[in-house]
Parts: structure tokens; sequence; C-alpha cells
């Protein structure tokens, strides 16, 4: 049973009080709601559809995923993935480099280029010259606008390597993990 208030002021003060706790509430929920739902639908993953060629020595060259996996947020184009919020993402890329093109005894780059600039890299040797496949893998904070692309680099000092197509050996994935 609900004791009956003595005055005007003091119900005044108990739905202030009652509305208050409805507000934080509501706030703990929708943001709960953002984060898990949310990252659900930031997630993309593009790969190089066919062997990119004659990839120069000692110079990055941007890879051309241009065949998505899967885009849930259209955030991939043009090559490279831009974040549609800010928030935490977790980025996984490789780039394979095909066994006729490898030179033996030389290394292998994959980097992930955050606005340009170097953010994740990972390193191949070519023991033999055979495939190799670098990847890198990194939880990157990106803020909204902020754009992603993958590079290949070598220092082979020939102009005759090439990458290796297909969606198992040339990718980048991205998603949302936290914003």
């Amino acid at each position: 049973m609900v004791e009956p208030f003595e005055t005007l002021k003091d119900a005044e003060e108990a739905l202030r009080k009652l509305t208050g706790i409805l507000q934080e509430e509501a706030t703990k929920r929708t943001e709960d709601f953002r984060t898990e739902h949310i990252s659900t639908l930031m997630k993309a993953r593009a790969y190089l559809s066919a062997d990119q060629l004659n990839i120069s020595s000692g110079v990055a060259t941007k890879v051309l995923l241009d065949t998505e996996s899967y885009d849930l947020g259209d955030n991939f184009a043009s090559y490279k993935f831009v974040a549609p919020i800010t928030g935490y993402y977790q980025v996984n890329a490789g780039v394979r480099y095909v066994s006729a093109s490898v030179v033996a005894d030389e290394r292998y780059f994959c980097i992930i280029r955050r606005n340009g600039v170097n953010a994740v890299s990972g390193v191949g040797h070519a023991a033999v010259a055979d495939a190799v496949l670098p990847t890198c893998s990194d939880v990157l904070y990106l803020a909204a606008e902020q754009y992603l692309e993958l590079f290949a680099y070598h220092a082979a000092g020939v102009d005759t390597v090439d990458i290796d197509g297909g969606t198992a050996h040339t990718y980048m994935s991205v998603h949302l993990l936290s914003a």
C-alpha cells in the first residue's frame, strides 16, 4: 500500500526522483542496445579478385580490393574502408605474393594504412622462391570518416612481383568492436 504524500512538495520531489531513475535506466538500455546492435552492422570484408601484377620493388603499392565478401554498413568502396562512427575496430589483412614471382631470401610486407599513414604491418620472409603470405592484425581506434587501405611492399629488387587474387589470398576485414 502506498502512503499518501503529506504535501504537494513531497509529491513533486518523489516524481523528480522517479523521473531521474527512469531516465538513467532508459539511457543505460539505449547504450547497451547501441553497443550490442550497431557493432553487428559495422563489418566489412573485401578481397582482390584477380592477380595484381608487377608490384615495384621498394614502393608501397595500394592493393585494389575490388570485391566484397560482405559489407553490412556499406562502408567499403574505392578500395578502402571508411569508418561510419568513432570506435575501436578489429582489422585483419593478408597479402599473398604469387610463388612464380617471389625472389628467395627477400622480405614481403602487408601494410594497413589509416588516412595514408602506416598503422599496422606484417612481414614474411621467403626462404625459397615460393608463395609468401604476410598478415597483419590489430585493434585500431578510428574516428568517424577515417579510412583504412591495404598496401603491399617488397624489397626483392625486381618489378615483376605479383599479388595473388582470390578470397583466401589477399583480403582485409574490419569489424567494429565498440563505439
